[in-house]
């Protein structure tokens, strides 16, 4: 059927000539993404819904690791322990430490192969160029864990010519990050590297953190249609675990990670066809102190192809194959998976009209296969938009599901999600502009630990229920205000997700000056189920002013809980699981030198 509609729809726009013009007044959108076709794609032409942290947001923020960025993302909600640590990311109610959203740098999924979590604070910051989270399922495209959204981080590419940065910055509880990266270009070959390392004493005790990272790019242009890109990183990242709310007891617990990675892609074109293909490894050991000692890595490869001869249709398919190995070295176990998929999606447009559509089936020996699926529409008129998406989501049972308990459960199915969403953009006019989206999500056969069994069973359901809103500002070209408001129902399950979030920034950039004012509300909060143990509600304002006063230099004061709020935040880890007191007001300032 879907195919029937590609084609109908690409005849009916091949007459779009006849069409009254007021139907093809381009709609002014908030820019292109990749993450939701796995290649570029206008915001205003996807169902989707996807929140953008652009590198001119990053670069007036005062983060230290990439997850926590997206602290003000309308449906997300960042856990931390503090400043520093992990920083675990939760789209409309679902996260699981990443173990249900799919974590992706330029694509590639990064995560620990024996938990199957993202070890979000071996993220680093220093090459990163900007990050996309599409919120819902995009199993389809991304296979287990992209089953309640997927954030995208996409690095920085070289290719600008010879360039040389510093950046240094000093505040609180002695913070320090210090960064270099080096460019250079050599006739078809270009390089990036950056290297970065960043250490805290904390906010309190017990809280310290200390990590060294280094990554490279390098790109080979091959000819005008085809290149060679790879990407190198190796994080070394240690941490201590401060003490919950209420805790009198003294704090030791630690955690050592090393985490790598390294992939090859090749991109090609030919007439109206596009070529990826990416080979990658992930590598991890991890030490922690209640005497867990690991090793995990994943392999994978990923080709696809993408055709384009029918007008306004594109349709992409292709297969992936990856293996996973777990070691506990600690305690003794190994454990191997080999996962097989396949895929294709397709996409057709007209002037009044976009449809979108695909699957992917994925098969693991001696399990059930899986079918993973999601569909949507975009009807235009002038500068509305009105946007339809259904999507069916899973993640496979990770090692630590299936075998670290006593009592191991081989036979855990996968969980599975189901999401429909409505959604509603309109540009209101020139300098107004808003966005509406509407969502429900069933879930099934969500792995929980069984007390009376003593393991993990397929035992947990949820109804999710939510609502988002984004209205942006712009009345000069030189500055940009945005509010975000987002509501969820989850029912009973209230433990670590707020109900209600408003969250906003306002944004100016002039002459040498650039600056940035954000801020957020949290209420309808709790560290329990059932409405119970409620989280006092809280606001938070952070700024960041930034001068160039020369063309080489950039001057940086960063201010973060401006009005020196006392609050808590829930943190779901495992051994760390609690609430958390979060810093007062914190202070850094930085310099940065370009050549």
């Amino acid at each position: 059927m879907f195919l029937i509609l590609v084609f109908v729809f690409s005849i009916v726009d091949s007459f779009e000539s006849v069409v009254d013009t007021a139907y093809t007044k381009m709609y002014i959108s908030e820019g292109v993404v990749v993450t939701v076709s796995r290649y570029e794609d206008d915001v205003s032409d996807i169902s989707a819904s996807v929140s953008v942290v652009s590198e001119k947001d990053i670069g007036l923020m005062n983060s230290y690791v990439a997850p926590d960025l997206l602290s003000d993302v309308p449906g997300v909600e960042v856990m931390k322990t503090g400043n520093f640590g992990r920083a675990d990311v939760i789209i409309r109610g679902v996260g699981n430490n990443g173990r249900k959203l799919g974590f992706l740098v330029d694509g590639r999924p990064e995560k620990m192969a024996i938990y199957g979590c993202a070890v979000t604070h071996t993220f680093p910051l220093h090459n990163v160029k900007k990050i996309e989270v599409v919120k819902g399922p995009l199993s389809s495209l991304y296979g287990s864990g992209a089953m309640g959204g997927v954030v995208n981080i996409l690095t920085r590419k070289p290719g600008g010519g010879d360039n040389l940065n510093f950046e240094c910055d000093y505040g609180s509880f002695k913070t320090y990050n210090l960064t270099g990266s080096f460019e250079e270009s050599f006739s078809k070959l270009d390089f990036l590297g950056t290297v970065q390392k960043n250490s805290s004493d904390g906010y309190q005790e017990n809280s310290a953190s200390n990590t060294d990272a280094y990554q490279g790019n390098l790109v080979y242009n091959i000819n005008g249609d085809w290149r060679i890109e790879n990407y190198a990183k190796y994080v070394e990242a240690y941490k201590q675990d401060p003490a919950t709310v209420g805790d009198t007891s003294t704090p030791d617990g630690y955690q050592n990670y090393e985490r790598s990675a390294f992939d090859v892609s090749v991109y090609g074109e030919m007439d109206k066809i596009d070529f990826q293909t990416k080979i990658y490894r992930t590598y991890g050991y991890h030490e922690f102190s209640d005497g867990w000692e690991s090793k995990d890595r994943i392999d994978g490869l990923n080709p696809s192809v993408r055709l384009s001869f029918l007008k306004g249709n594109e349709t992409q398919g292709g297969f992936e194959f990856y293996k996973q190995y777990g070691n506990r070295i600690s305690t003794g176990g190994e454990w191997d998976r080999t996962v097989y998929e396949g895929f294709i999606h397709s996409e057709q447009k007209t002037s009044f009209v976009n449809l979108s559509g695909g699957g992917r089936y994925t098969y693991v020996r001696d399990s059930e296969g899986v079918f993973s699926y999601d569909g949507g529409i975009v009807l235009k008129y002038n500068d509305t938009r009105i946007r339809g998406r259904i999507g069916k989501g899973f993640r496979l049972p990770s090692f630590s599901d299936l075998y670290l308990l006593p009592v191991s459960n081989p036979s855990l199915s996968p969980e599975l999600l189901m999401s429909y969403e409505v959604g509603f953009r309109q540009k209101l006019s020139d300098i107004v502009d808003l966005d509406i989206a509407l969502y429900r999500m069933n879930t099934n056969n969500f792995i929980r630990f069984s007390n009376g069994a003593g393991q993990f069973e397929n035992i947990d359901t949820l109804i999710e229920k939510g609502l988002e809103t984004s209205i942006g500002l712009y009345p000069v070209d030189w500055l940009k205000l945005k509010v975000f408001y987002s509501y969820i129902d989850r029912g009973e399950k209230t433990q670590g997700v707020p109900g209600q979030k408003w969250s906003g920034s306002i944004t100016f950039d002039r002459d040498i000056f650039e600056g940035r004012l954000s801020g957020r509300y949290l209420t309808d909060y709790y560290a329990a189920d059932n409405h119970t143990d409620l989280i006092p509600s809280y606001y938070v304002f952070d700024i960041r002013l930034n001068v160039k006063p020369k063309d080489y230099l950039s001057l940086s004061l960063g201010i973060d809980n401006v009005f020196d709020e006392y609050y808590e935040r829930y943190v779901e880890v495992p051994g760390a699981t609690g609430l958390y007191s979060m810093p007062g007001r914190t202070f850094k300032i930085g310099i940065a030198l370009e050549r």
